[in-house]
């Protein structure tokens, strides 16, 4: 296995961050608060995403409706996996979104993935509750760390992984990842500048495609 390609969901694969759309439209604004609490360190993400989706009143089908109004796939995805095919790269995505979401979203794309690690949500009438079901995936900070997930690709064989996201959490790659992507303009995109990171800046996705090129 030469390479493997690792891939984030929310406002990477999309166009916007789905779950923080969701929550924008379903619960009260004090759910930014808890996630402004999450982004300094102060708790960790599964428990800000307990106490973010708690304040959600939706059932899933308003939930998902949501969703699909909020966030699209970001342009270039089919022509990324088509490449990564033709190459013999195994994609694989890792996310700290919830698949009442990412599944639809993805539709059949979603088979195109050799791996692919995301919580649960659980609803019952209007209320909903979030399981992490990737224990060995979790960190202090994550449910589903995205620097676990390319050292476990490394253990798999993966001479290099290449890594692309957008977020907070996507940090966690940094020095366990042999390229980084990030989406122009995202928090993981200023972060690498002010931290002397290099990372690939793209908007869409197939501009990535020559990172898959084998060195």
């Amino acid at each position: 296995m030469r390479r493997v390609l690792v891939l984030d969901f929310d406002g990477t694969l999309t166009d916007v961050d789905v779950g923080d759309a969701v929550c924008d439209r379903l619960a009260p604004p004090g759910w930014r608060d808890i996630d402004e609490r999450w982004a300094r360190r102060e708790i960790s993400l599964p428990e800000a995403q307990r106490q973010m989706w708690a304040l959600v009143r939706a059932t899933r089908d308003e939930a998902l409706a949501a969703a699909r109004a909020a966030g699209h796939l970001r342009p270039g995805l089919p022509s990324l996996l088509d490449a990564a095919d033709a190459r013999g790269v195994p994609v694989w995505l890792a996310s700290g979104g919830f698949d009442f979401y990412i599944e639809p979203i993805l539709g059949p794309l979603l088979g195109r993935f050799a791996r692919a690690w995301y919580n649960a949500a659980r609803f019952d009438g209007d209320r909903l509750a979030v399981e992490f079901p990737h224990e060995e995936l979790a960190c202090g900070s994550c449910a589903v760390c995205k620097g676990k997930v390319c050292d476990r690709a490394r253990a798999a064989g993966a001479g290099a992984v290449i890594f692309v996201g957008d977020g907070h959490s996507d940090r966690c790659v940094v020095g366990r990842a042999d390229a980084v992507a990030a989406v122009r303009g995202s928090h993981l995109a200023r972060w690498c500048r002010e931290h002397g990171v290099a990372a690939t800046e793209f908007e869409r996705l197939d501009e990535l495609v020559g990172l898959l090129r084998s060195r």
